[in-house]
């Protein structure tokens, strides 16, 4: 593992410290995947090819140790608009301070008409908060991830994984502050 880093195992959340060897399983059905302490990874829901279902969620899968930052792009893929300025730009930012953890977002350039309505911010490895808000709006704790799904400005958290979802509109105004 290379040096000065923490890594995480993509598939168990176990931690590594850089500066190591290590040797891990590698099954067939298995692809070793580790992730950078404060990093950002970008994913979303399954589609069979591309273009078969509009992007409406993003997930941020969050591996935080003090501060984390992803910019996000996003354009029709199909056509040269992108060239006549048609494009998206998001900065995220996410950090921690203390027992509080902080979501923002800077839309830089907002000049495509995307199908986006929510992110969902996963932060791997962390406590279960005691609440979640943005200003003095305070998000709703569910069960579930369908329950977290079908509420907005949500949280759900797996205590088995130690990962908190957080579901946020695209059109939130205020940093969301999540409290542990």
């Amino acid at each position: 593992m290379p040096h000065g880093q923490t890594w995480v195992n993509f598939w168990d959340n176990k931690e590594y410290k850089g500066g190591q060897t290590i040797t891990v399983d590698a099954p067939l059905d298995y692809m070793p995947i580790f992730i950078k302490k404060d990093s950002i990874i970008p994913t979303r829901d399954v589609q069979q090819y591309t273009g078969e279902k509009p992007l409406t969620n993003l997930i941020l899968n969050t591996y935080l140790d003090n501060k984390a930052n992803y910019s996000f792009y996003e354009d029709d893929g199909k056509t040269l608009d992108h060239n006549n300025g048609k494009y998206n730009v998001t900065n995220f930012d996410v950090k921690q301070a203390g027992n509080e953890i902080e979501f923002s977002q800077d839309k830089v350039k907002q000049n495509y008409n995307s199908s986006l309505q929510q992110y969902t911010l996963k932060l791997n490895n962390v406590n279960n908060p005691s609440k979640v808000e943005a200003a003095n709006e305070k998000y709703t704790s569910v069960q579930s991830m369908d329950a977290m799904n079908n509420t907005n400005r949500s949280y759900f958290y797996d205590t088995n994984s130690k990962t908190l979802y957080v579901h946020i509109p695209v059109d939130e105004n205020h940093n969301v502050k999540i409290h542990q």
